[in-house]
């Protein structure tokens, strides 16, 4: 291509770039809103089998030599049924091996499988029922608990209920009271007033009892010392002590007399306002007594219902603890179930592979050409033991190979005998299988290239200055569709491992520190996520080996967002612009 051509290419792309971002723009800026809003997608963790590649484009050529090996290292050949010399055609017998030991291993590992479903079956089967029982039990020890929370929350309720009457009760005698204070409080006064009068002319009697007493014993005395002269002349201060002692007590006695007349009189009065009194103040008494026994009953309601108020929030305590440890015991459970599930299909998948592999190895037993041509070198003869190397050798075969050039960025991780997958467009979808049989020491040059078909040429240059080192590949999948000249691509397997947990590269984030975690959804629409630390391992084409002991199966991760604001690098990638630009 000349310089203006090229100049004008580079203008084209330019001017569409320039369209594709006007475009985009205008898309952004009429977006509806509602559509803004970019839907969460989540997508479950799963074992697979991931394998790293090299990715190139190559050419269907063709070798006139074909080298014969097998995989079936270490077993002994039985015949050999060609020599040097001999034409053959396609299907013909190059040599036979000893699969006695391959047939045996085989009929073993059948017996195995069979006993691993068996033993699977059975562990699922118990995983179930385990899973059933918790259910169950789960159902079973709720009701029990939950009859235990209605009843202790009936008698709290029964108790509240009757301390709520007590304190209306309460208010209801304490109001009865109060009604009841004034009249009380008038009586008591009324009565006060006549007691204490009643009290003083009592006093006043037993004063002047104690005054008569004390005056009949002066005039006692007197009358002892005055009757001592009865018939005779009576001394003059005798007497005179006698009549005095005799006038104090007529005295005395008038006081007495009139006390007890006051009081007697008197009484009458006190005994009439005290029989008014008395049956007020007995109920006055008795509704003081009332609201002190009501006040009394609330103590001990309240007591009461303190105490049902605990024993109902054990219950309930009691019943979240029971649904907790069941519902956990459930979780448990569907875990042993799934984990016997992934442990049977897991088991069962290795020997049927380990399976697979002994039939393929029972149909190499029989080695047959694959080519027809003439036998140059035959290097093994029947009873050796074979090791790998080359048993025959056919040339004039012209057998289609695949040629390809390989960055020097990555010829140094290919080898020989790496598997290859290979794809044209002849054969569709079909993959069709290889391995690499030759790299190249040194990088292709222009001589060399120039000794090329110019349409190998062209498929194999050397892209932006890089060296690049040729690389053969075996079709071990021949397809009658195949025709010199065409393109196919490669993948050339560099590392493969099988069964490991994966997720999509770009869901796996990094932290500042250098730690990586990933998002797992906590519900389906993939909105309550938390994060979940990992390892990385091995990285596919789209996905990436991830690792931590929490990983298990049904667990979903958060694929991260796709910006439409950066899809004009996608675009212009797809219009085939990304290179030069």
């Amino acid at each position: 291509m000349d310089k203006s051509k090229k100049k004008r290419k580079k203008k084209i792309i330019v001017v569409s770039i320039i369209v594709i971002v006007i475009i985009v723009a205008m898309v952004n800026i009429f977006k509806p809103k509602e559509q803004e809003k970019e839907k969460i997608e989540v997508e479950e963790i799963a074992k697979r089998s991931i394998a790293t590649s090299i990715s190139a484009t190559g050419v269907i050529s063709t070798s006139d030599t074909k080298n014969f090996v097998s995989t079936l290292n270490g077993l002994k050949i039985t015949s050999v049924n060609v020599k040097e010399g001999d034409k053959i055609s396609v299907g013909d017998v190059i040599c036979t091996f000893d699969t006695s030991s391959i047939s045996e291993n085989l009929a073993s590992l059948n017996k195995s499988l069979n006993a691993t479903d068996a033993q699977g079956n059975l562990t699922v089967e118990s995983a179930k029922r385990g899973l059933n029982d918790a259910i169950a039990n789960k159902d079973k020890q709720l009701s029990i608990s939950k009859t235990d929370v209605d009843n202790a929350q009936k008698a709290y309720q029964d108790a509240q209920n009757a301390l709520n009457s007590a304190k209306q009760d309460l208010s209801n005698k304490t109001a009865s009271l109060n009604n009841y204070t004034t009249t009380y409080t008038q009586a008591k006064n009324s009565y006060t007033i006549i007691e204490n009068q009643y009290k003083d002319l009592e006093n006043a009697y037993n004063q002047a009892k104690y005054a008569y007493d004390a005056k009949q014993s002066a005039f006692s005395s007197a009358e002892i010392e005055y009757n001592k002269y009865a018939g005779g002349n009576v001394p003059e201060n005798i007497l005179t002590a006698y009549n005095k002692a005799k006038t104090e007590l007529d005295s005395a006695n008038i006081a007495l007399n009139t006390a007890n007349t006051n009081l007697s009189n008197y009484k009458a009065t006190y005994e009439q306002e005290k029989a008014k009194y008395t049956p007020i103040q007995n109920n006055y008494q008795a509704l003081s007594s009332a609201v002190s026994g009501a006040q009394s009953n609330i103590a001990t309601l309240e007591a009461n219902v303190t105490k049902l108020k605990a024993t109902y929030d054990g219950t309930v305590n009691a019943y979240n603890t029971a649904t907790t440890t069941a519902d956990s015991q459930i979780a448990s459970m569907r875990d042993s179930l799934s984990g016997a599930e992934i442990s049977s299909s897991v088991g069962t998948e290795t020997q049927k592979m380990q399976i697979k592999e002994y039939q393929d190895k029972l149909e190499e037993g029989t080695l047959k050409s694959t080519v027809s041509g003439t036998v140059t070198k035959v290097n093994v003869k029947a009873g050796d033991i074979y090791t790998g190397s080359t048993i025959a050798t056919v040339e004039g075969c012209e057998e289609f190979i695949v040629e390809a050039e390989i960055d020097e960025y990555d010829i140094a991780d290919i080898k020989e005998g790496m598997k290859v997958i290979i794809k044209t467009d002849a054969t569709r979808e079909e993959e069709l299988e290889g391995r690499v049989i030759y790299t190249a020491v040194s990088a292709t040059n222009s001589t060399m290239q120039t000794g090329m078909s110019s349409a190998t040429a062209t498929q194999m240059g050397s892209a932006g200055g890089n060296a690049t080192y040729t690389v053969k590949i075996a079709l071990d999948t021949p397809n009658e569709r195949l025709r010199l000249g065409m393109n196919a691509k490669l993948s050339i397997i560099t590392e493969m491992k099988e069964n490991v947990w994966s997720v999509p590269y770009d869901s796996v984030y990094t932290r500042e520190d250098g730690s990586k975690y990933i998002e797992i959804a906590k519900n389906d629409t993939g909105e309550e996520k938390e994060e979940l630390d990992v390892e990385t391992g091995i990285e596919g084409s789209y996905y990436i080996e991830v690792i931590s002991d929490k990983l298990k199966a049904g667990m979903k991760v958060v694929l991260p967002k796709i910006d439409t604001n950066n899809s004009v690098e996608e675009l212009i990638e797809m219009m085939g612009a990304g290179a030069g630009v």
